[in-house]
């Protein structure tokens, strides 16, 4: 970047009125070529940070972003525990696009090791939750995107035509999407908030919590399990621990089909990497996002999970009804079971590794009960974590840099 962070603050101090620079260093923590951006510290002290798109699509990014966070007001920023950034001021001229944001200090997560049984890992699935919990109606009064259960159904829909359209899209695969498409009980959800594009690297922590969520182009009421499948790039005990908070901070109001759309929306980014190689002619993504899909291809059929099909809860005859309410008022009388139950296969020795017995909480289990296909299921995480990538292939190496 060389001294481009001096012309940044120089730009800073146009975009915002009165604003005195006292310092300045260039900032490529994380930067992937679609931004130039610097820290600023100005003379009372502050921290900002100055971002300038360097392509059409960052510009057109950015301006997502400016829209996105002019929506959240004070009053829904403090239902969150965490930070959001900040616009304090834009510049817009012939020459040069750039906006300038509070710092907020922090790591960001894909930097960080993920350990399940962390105090990180759980705010992860509290933030995410929180984030979904919000009000609907200032997406709705800011004109933000809307999109409904059937529309994110026909927008997979496109998605898988367009991936077809390639000649390129394996057989099995088409038929495996083609099927939860066609489910119609795997897009029984009510939409909610969501961010639109979380990542691991969407969150800013300090070690111990989230302290930030940043990106929020994508902000929009849609589809809260397209917030979720950036997870199964993750360890499969993190997933577990991830859900696990977020279906305890939201309750009822989490549909059982979540994982299950999640899951497709992540082998969909192995879709929209072919396409994208096809459409900008790019030969080694291309060869690259085949070899994925083949990989998806033996790694489905290893498994014998084919199919992705909508959880179903069990058919209980009456005297198995009587007896699970019989329980049900059996542990209510006595709270202090619900702390801990030990089994044969629980591990005494420490916690939970991936591959273990995982148990669900008792107040869940009306939700995911033993004896249903398991809702915490990592294996049909489909191969992501085992292979160690992230669920976007745009994250790869040979992803094209700015």
């Amino acid at each position: 970047m060389g001294a481009q962070y001096l012309d940044l603050a120089g730009y800073a101090t146009a975009a915002i009125d009165n604003l005195v620079i006292v310092g300045a260093n260039e900032w490529t923590f994380g930067a992937n070529g679609d931004y130039d951006s610097a820290v600023l510290r100005s003379n009372d002290d502050r921290m900002l940070i100055a971002r300038r798109p360097t392509s059409a699509a960052a510009a057109g990014e950015q301006l997502a972003i400016s829209r996105a966070l002019s929506c959240l007001t004070p009053g829904l920023r403090s239902r969150l525990s965490f930070s959001i950034p900040t616009e304090l001021g834009r510049l817009n001229t012939a020459e040069v696009q750039l906006a300038v944001y509070d710092f907020i200090p922090g790591t960001t997560c894909d930097r960080l090791p993920l350990e399940h049984d962390s105090m990180l890992v759980a705010d992860i699935g509290r933030a995410i939750a929180a984030i979904h919990a919000l009000p609907k109606q200032f997406v709705e009064s800011a004109g933000l995107p809307i999109q409904s259960a059937i529309d994110s159904r026909e927008a997979v829909e496109q998605l898988m035509a367009k991936a077809r359209d390639t000649g390129r899209l394996p057989a099995p695969l088409d038929d495996r999407w083609g099927g939860a498409v066609d489910d119609s009980s795997l897009w029984n959800f009510v939409p909610s908030v969501i961010h639109g594009s979380l990542e691991r690297s969407s969150f800013l922590t300090n070690g111990a919590g989230v302290v930030g969520v940043l990106g929020w182009g994508d902000l929009r009421i849609g589809d809260p399990a397209r917030d979720m499948s950036w997870l199964h790039s993750v360890d499969g005990a993190v997933t577990r621990a991830v859900f696990d908070e977020y279906v305890e901070s939201r309750g009822a109001s989490v549909d059982r089909q979540l994982r299950q759309r999640s899951t497709l929306y992540a082998e969909l980014e192995l879709a929209r990497w072919l396409i994208h190689g096809v459409d900008t002619g790019n030969e080694a993504i291309i060869a690259d996002a085949e070899q994925l899909l083949d990989s998806l291809v033996n790694r489905v059929r290893a498994l014998e999970q084919t199919e992705l099909r909508h959880e179903t809860l069990p058919v209980l005859d009456l005297v198995e009804v009587q007896e699970l309410l019989a329980e049900a008022g059996s542990k209510n009388r006595h709270p202090e079971q619900r702390l801990m139950r030990p089994t044969e296969d629980a591990n005494p020795t420490g916690p939970l590794q991936p591959g273990d017995d995982f148990e669900l909480p008792e107040d869940l289990e009306v939700d995911a009960p033993e004896d249903d296909p398991e809702y915490f299921d990592e294996e049909q995480d489909a191969g992501f974590a085992a292979s160690g990538r992230g669920s976007n292939p745009a994250d790869r190496d040979i992803a094209p840099r700015g």
